[in-house]
């Protein structure tokens, strides 16, 4: 372990001192979290790839597995259908089958980054299933070098840590309880969106190499 950490510190301080220019962030390839979208590890950042890219993918992150199909309609529009395997537990009690879930993810560009504001998004997790994922979120992120900072609020499934009594329930009593969910999914909660007794403030930092496609991540997970 001493070994590895003092690897990846040389190569930090290589990267930082050969580096001639700064990162082109139209070359820039951010890669997906384990719930499909792009993000960090498994928190959203506010990233988008390009208009009409399509892709599939799997994860595994014990103990779930995930099958995800990701499509950037618009360029400002992203959307992820996924399937989740619950290895833990029966799908009915008695069954040998695992748990299942599926879900529907969005996200959409509310800001452009440009040179003094960060890119800032909103994003829907798990709107069209059980609920079992179901999460809000508004994330910043902002390129600074080869270091891209992410730093958003999230409610439900992403509110798990109690940091602030939840902000929209300032505005409407009814949302400070998380509500909406349905045994057998197939339908969109409007009445659980942003709703549940916190916010939670999450973030990460995502470093790119000089190596093409090797990049680093670090997160806060604040999931539930």
């Amino acid at each position: 372990i001493q070994f590895f950490i003092k690897l990846t510190l040389l190569f930090f301080y290589s990267s930082a001192v050969f580096s001639q220019n700064k990162l082109d962030q139209s070359n820039t390839h951010y890669s997906q979290s384990a719930y499909g979208g792009v993000g960090l590890i498994v928190m959203p950042t506010a990233r988008f790839h390009e208009d009409g890219e399509f892709l599939f993918g799997v994860s595994t992150e014990v103990p779930f597995n995930r099958l995800y199909s990701k499509m950037q309609f618009l360029p400002w529009a992203e959307a992820v259908v996924r399937y989740t395997e619950g290895t833990f537990i029966a799908y009915n009690p008695g069954s040998k089958q695992t748990w299942k879930d599926k879900g529907l993810d969005l996200k959409f560009r509310l800001l452009k980054e440009d040179k003094y504001t960060p890119e800032l998004a909103l994003g829907l997790r798990d709107i069209g299933g059980t609920g079992a994922y179901a999460s809000e979120f508004l994330v910043a992120s902002k390129l600074v070098n080869n270091f891209d900072i992410t730093l958003g609020l999230g409610w439900g499934g992403l509110g798990g840590i109690d940091h602030l009594n939840n902000i929209i329930g300032w505005i409407d009593e009814d949302r400070k309880e998380r509500g909406g969910y349905s045994e057998r999914g197939g339908r969109i909660s409007l009445e659980r969106l942003f709703s549940g007794e916190n916010t939670s403030i999450f973030g990460g930092i995502e470093y790119f190499s000089n190596i093409p496609d090797l990049s680093f991540k670090f997160e806060y997970d604040t999931s539930d």
